[in-house]
Formats: structure tokens, sequence, C-alpha cells
């Protein structure tokens, strides 16, 4: 089926289902309005089994936020949800692609064709591409954060864990609102909803975002750099076609708008420290001068790059460069969720259609001089089908189910650089077209074998097959066609992974309030390719890179990874529930462990063994009516094994983006003023230092450092008018939240900083 003809047949589905949608509700007779249990006081329900509990009464490490605290952590990015989780990182750089790390679990590979381990859903729909994920966190239900493997009933790529975003639905009774902000560097943003009846049993809700604003970064040599131009829309109608039939349509569109905030870069000068296994080291640190004289990489004195240039600014957000960074980015997504109740058990069925366009280009030598820029552009479209069987029987919960999916994406990279700068560079034009087609089944039991004691079951099996072609052009002459250049390794261009997922846990309830659980959960991910210009045979030990000399060993495909967790845990309701005390304990078994590494050009992926142990603790009470205290902290040990190095070396090294510890705390306190309320509120984390890639360069180390932001708001006429200003980074700490080591190629590193000390103001209207 052509792209034009599946565009076609989802619009005509979703037509159809909006047209019978009015004409089935006046049919049907009217459903009955079941009244909803309410979640202990404090606590949130969550999806996270398939069906709606209480965090507190399942054996996951979940974390969920609500619409309380989502509105507390203000109008920021979805890199908020790092100081509210634990052993969460979020990696942003720009909004080309967001990675999620839970407990040091994730995939740097910024290429746009690759999956994560960590799975990123939207109202129970999987989201492959790592560049759809910015922007959607506006009109929120509830954000929730499941920490270890999650594949057997989320599947896909769940092998560290999940995050998922929950729409707010549409309601029968008529409520609309609308915030507006506006702060630092010109910002001016939007969010808003309004919700309500079309029909006795047809609802509709429709939901707007946008973001305007300034650049952070001054650029001596053009406009300032990292300004915003975003909108974000979702429609959603939802149907009662009978009392046992509903049916919910979402349409959601995104789109970045020409903003110049592509590799967000501030320059400093490395070089590949031959004391170190040649990786990379910052100029000004490495004694005895410029160390990039024998490893053979042009420069001039010491605290220059390759070029012999150097940022006298001393400010990361001062900078000089001779291109403009550039990102449009435009992702359309269609979804209907189609439920019937037969008694005594519930079918569900979810269809989902996503489409992709971006174009991202970047100076990334981070100079005045035009020696090495890096654009890419993609074209992606993904179809998913998810159908599942669910049921309750006296002490028996159950749920099965099928899923298929296909991802095509069509990915061009181009790297130029003035011929002679670097041999073997000149224009590289690669890339190509990879599809992807998922097939699985899956099913889950709990049962209650006494009225303290439960015990849950699960399996998955999924079947997935990946096709890529791939092309490398050198000065406009293909060089390497991956189906015909090297017959003996076409056949790689196909690949087939079978894995299984499983889950084994019991529950101990002694009383309502207390849960005592212990699980062993294995998930997994399949391989796949990497992104390799100029490649070379597959099974020539010998080969190297032209334009690196960097070995290109199996540099291309890479094979499945599993990752087998044992973990306990407990979870406390104290103090008529106004309490919560959880914690949790676990070792990672890390066979195939995909190591993702970058030399030179190229993009390597390879499988290792890992290993983690770690814990993480989570208190939280309400000990006075408006006052609230939070806090958690984690601890984290781990090791990659034989990481080949640089210089040929096989060495241990540690995760990435995994502090071994973290605390963070949160306060808010709410208390009257005249006519209305004030809520004042701040949240802090602190967490040590840990590297930003498997390879642990000295240029890759981040130190660690302790953040805060604050908040205050006054809300009047029962809150339905609401004011308020907040603080980010209010210590205004330097710190960079991405490097790549790129100091054998540019004699630099490709660092990125966190925005500095932010303010803004909000007005909040309710209806």
């Amino acid at each position: 089926m052509t792209l034009k003809r599946i565009l076609a047949t989802q619009t005509a589905l979703a037509a159809l289902a909006t047209a019978i949608m009015p004409q089935a509700a006046r049919a049907a007779d009217p459903a009955p309005q079941a009244a909803a249990a309410a979640p202990d006081i404090g606590e949130i329900v969550v999806t996270a089994q398939k069906r709606e509990q209480s965090a507190q009464k399942i054996g996951i490490a979940v974390t969920a936020l609500g619409k309380d605290a989502l509105a507390a952590i203000g109008r920021q990015d979805v890199t908020a949800l790092a100081g509210q989780v634990p052993n969460l990182e979020v990696n942003q750089y720009s909004p080309t692609i967001t990675v999620f790390n839970i407990r040091g679990v994730s995939q740097n590979d910024f290429t746009d064709a690759q999956e994560a381990p960590i799975a990123f859903y939207d109202d129970e729909v999987y989201i492959a591409s790592l560049g759809a994920i910015t922007g959607m966190n506006f009109d929120l239900e509830r954000a929730e954060v499941l920490r270890g493997p999650q594949g057997t009933l989320f599947g896909r790529n769940a092998t560290g864990g999940l995050v998922q975003f929950v729409s707010a639905k549409p309601t029968a009774r008529t409520e609309a609102f609308v915030t507006l902000t506006t702060g630092s560097y010109g910002q001016v943003a939007t969010e808003g909803a309004i919700s309500g009846a079309l029909a006795d049993t047809v609802r509709a809700r429709f939901s707007f975002t946008t973001n305007d604003s300034g650049g952070y970064i001054t650029n001596t040599l053009g406009p300032k750099l990292g300004n915003n131009k975003f909108y974000g829309l979702r429609g959603q109608i939802a149907a009662d076609l009978s009392p046992a039939d509903k049916l919910v349509v979402k349409v959601q569109t995104l789109r970045n708008d020409n903003e110049r905030n592509a590799g967000l870069y501030s320059w400093a000068a490395a070089y590949p420290d031959p004391n170190n296994h040649f990786l990379g080291n910052y100029a000004a640190n490495v004694p005895g001068g410029n160390p990039g004289a024998a490893a053979g990489v042009p420069g001039a004195a010491q605290g220059t790059d390759a070029n012999g240039y150097v940022n006298p600014s001393g400010s990361p957000f001062v900078q000089s460069e001779d291109r403009m960074p550039n990102f449009n980015r435009t992702f359309w997504d269609v979804s209907a969720r189609y439920t019937h109740d037969f008694g005594g058990a519930e079918l569900s069925a979810i269809s989902d259609y996503q489409h992709l366009s971006k174009d991202y280009g970047e100076d990334s030598d981070m100079s005045p001089n035009a020696i090495f820029n890096y654009d890419t552009h993609q074209h992606m479209y993904q179809l998913s089908q998810e159908l599942r069987l669910s049921g309750k029987a006296d002490a028996l919960n159950w749920v099965t189910g099928l899923y298929a999916m296909n991802i095509h994406t069509t990915n061009q990279y181009q790297v130029v650089s003035p011929a002679g700068t670097y041999p073997g560079i000149g224009t590289l034009n690669y890339g190509g077209s990879q599809n992807t087609t998922s097939l699985a089944g899956f099913a889950q039991l709990e049962y209650a074998v006494a009225p303290t004691v439960s015990l849950i079951g699960g399996l998955r099996y999924s079947h997935d097959r990946k096709h890529i072609e791939f092309q490398d052009y050198e000065d406009g002459a293909l060089v390497f066609d991956w189906a015909t250049t090297i017959p003996d390794v076409a056949n790689l261009r196909f690949a087939t992974f079978n894995n299984w997922s499983g889950k084994a846990e019991v529950d101990y309830k002694p009383n309502g309030t207390t849960l005592i659980y212990a699980s062993v959960n294995r998930g997994t991910k399949a391989g796949g390719f990497g992104t390799v210009s100029s490649p070379v045979p597959y099974t020539d030990s010998a080969a190297t890179s032209a334009a690196t000399g960097a070995p290109l060993v199996q540099a291309i495909p890479f094979g499945q990874e599993v990752l087998t967790n044992w973990e306990g845990g407990f979870k406390l309701s104290l103090l008529n529930r106004t309490t919560h005390f959880n914690g949790s304990v676990f070792f990672y078994n890390y066979q195939g462990y995909q190591a993702f590494q970058n030399i030179g050009v190229n993009q390597y992926i390879s499988n290792h063994q890992a290993y983690e142990h770690g814990a993480e603790f989570e208190f939280d009470t309400r000990p006075v009516k408006g006052l609230y205290l939070g806090t958690f902290v984690t601890f984290l040990s781990s090791t990659v094994k034989n990481i080949t190095l640089p210089d040929g070396t096989l060495a241990d090294r540690l995760l990435p983006q995994a502090p071994d510890f973290s605390l963070g705390w949160q306060v808010h306190y709410q208390f009257p003023v005249g006519p209305g309320q004030v809520t004042l509120g701040t949240d802090w984390k602190h967490e040590s230092g840990s590297y930003f890639e498997t390879n642990n360069a000295p240029d890759d180390y981040e130190p660690g450092r302790t953040l805060g932001n604050v908040r205050i708001s006054y809300a009047v006429m029962d809150g339905k008018v609401e004011v308020a200003g907040f603080v980010n980074n209010v210590t205004n700490k330097w710190y960079r939240i991405y490097n790549l080591d790129l100091s054998g190629l540019l004699g630099a590193t490709n660092q990125t900083y966190a925005k500095p000390r932010t303010w803004g103001a909000s007005i909040t209207l309710h209806y």
C-alpha cells in the first residue's frame, strides 16, 4: 500500500467515524454513568497494568504526576520531569530528539532511524520517533513514568521502562481554560482547551499550545540562537455508540517553524589525549601543551581547536557561528480507540497513524570558520494496531492481546567540509530508507491465591523484521550501495529478531495500606543498523574509515539486547493515607547492551554485557491542610564490559547518564489570603557526576550539581482566575545537558548547556 493510499484510507476512516458518531449517538440509549471510585487521598490512578489502579497498589516502581503536580512544575519542557522522578534523566539538547534515561538505561544515538529502550507512549500509543516527542506535554491529565522492563504489556522497546502522557479527555460538562505566559528572552506562550457535549452521548475537546521566544545564546555573527516558534493542536471526539460501545478519535499536530535551535553548542577545545587511550580531554586541562600534534590532528597553541580558533568570550552563552542553525518539524497523529463491554470482559482496539517530516541543520564546528556543517532530513510514517481483551472473574484479573506495527523512515544525512580540511570528507551525502515490521502477542494473569497474596505472570512474544537500503556519495560520486557494492554483505540489509518478554511477581498485602512485592522482569529490544558514512565490508576486520582512520569492524548491524531485572520493593500508605513511603532495590543483568559510540562522522552501536544494581526511595506527606512535602533518594552502580576505546584498548566503563547518587525534594504550601489562595512551591534536585557517552572520555564528564526552581501563585473566584510567577534554575547554575566528543575530528567537543536562570509570569482563566 502506497503512502498516499494509506493517508487516504486513514482520512476516510476518520471522516466516517466522525460522520456516524452523531447518528449512532442519537440512535443509542444513553450510557449509564458509573460512579468512579475516588483514589485514596494523595494517591493517583495509573494504567501501568492496562487497567486503572492506584499507583500505591501495584508492584511496579512508578511515579505519576497528576494535574496539580504538572501545574506546579509550570510551563517547562519535558526535561522538567527529571526533577520530579527518581532515576530519570532527560536529554533534549534541541527539539530534534528527546532521550529518556531511566536507571541508566538509554540510547544516545542521535540518528533519526533509531528507537530507544525507554518507550514513549501518548494515550496508549507507542511513539517510535525520538523527534516526535517534543511539545506533547500540553493539556495533560497525568504523566506516568514506569521504571524497569515493561515489555510484557507495553511491548516494544520498553527494556528499561517507559514514559506515558495521558491527555485530558472530552467531558460532558462544558469547561475551558486558557493560560498566557510571558518571560525571559521575550517568551510569549499559550495553552488552553475547551471541552463539552456535542449531543447527549457525544463529547469533544479541543486543546492548543504555542511558544514563541527569542534566543538565549548571543551569536556575534548573527541573530541569537535558541529561539522557539512552535504550536501544537489536539482535537478529540468521544462517543457512546451504545451502552456497551465507546469510540474516541484523536487528531494531533505539532509544528516547529524555522527555529534557530539546532545544535545549540558552546565551543570548547578538546584533543585526543594520548595518556588516556586517545579519548577527548579539554585542551586547557592537558599538561605539556597540545596533545593534538602527537595525535596527528592539526592545531595551533594549547586551548585552540584543530583549526586554530579560540572563543574569547568565556561564556557558553556567547558564541560566534558563521552558519545559522535551522530546525523545521511537522508531526501528525490520528488515532481511534474503540471499546466494547461484554459484561465479563472488555475488548479494546487502538488504531494509530503518524507522520513526521523534519529538517535539521547545525554548525558543528561552532566557530566563524566554514569548517564542518551537518544536516539531516527525515520523512517517517508509522501504522499500529492493538487488540486487547481483558476481564476479571472472582480472584483473577487477566489481559491478552495482539499488536502489529509498521514503521517506514527515509533519512538523509549531509556533512560539508572544505576540501582538504579533513581528508576523505569534502561533501558526504549518505542515508536511505529503513522499514520495520513488528508483530506480537501477549498475556498477563493476576490471581489472588489468598486474601493477602497475589501471583502475577506474563509473557509476550515479538517478531521484528527490518530492511535497510543505504547509499553513500562523496563529492557527488556514489562510493557505496549496500545492495550492490559489496555482494557478500548485501544480505545484511535484512534482519529478523524473535524476542520474548516475561514477568513473574508475587505481591503480599497484609492490609489495605501495605504492599510488599518481589518480581523478575525480562525486557528486550530488537537489533538494527547503525549510521555509517563510507562503510566497508562487514567481515573485513582490518578495514578503517577513510575519513577518520577509525576501525569499522561490524559497524553497521547490531544485535538485540535483553535486560533481566530482579527487583523487590514496598509501598506504605500511612497516617490515614496522607503519607506514603515507597522503596525498591534492583539488579540488572544486561545481555547485548546496545552501546553507542561516535568516531569521526560515524555512529556505532555494538553489543556488550552490562550490569547494574541500585535502590530508590520516595517519601511524601501532607501533614496539615495545604502543605505537601516530598523527597526521593537514589543509588546506582553500573558496569559495561569490554568497550573498545580509540587506541584499541578494551575497558569496562560506566553507563552514560547514570549518576551514582541523587536526592530530590519538593515543598508546596497553600494558604488563604484575602478572597483567594496563595500557593508557594519549590523543587530541588542534587545529583552526582556522570558521563554523557559510553567511552567515558574526560570531556564527557559532567560534575555533580544542585538545581532548584520556585513558583508562587494566587487564585481567586474558587480557582477560576490564577496568576503565577516563577524562576527556574534560581542559582543560575551553568551545566551541560549534552556532549559529543569530536576531539579526534574537530579538536573540539560539541557541548550543550541548559538555559541559565529564567523567569516568567502567567495568568490562567478557567470556565
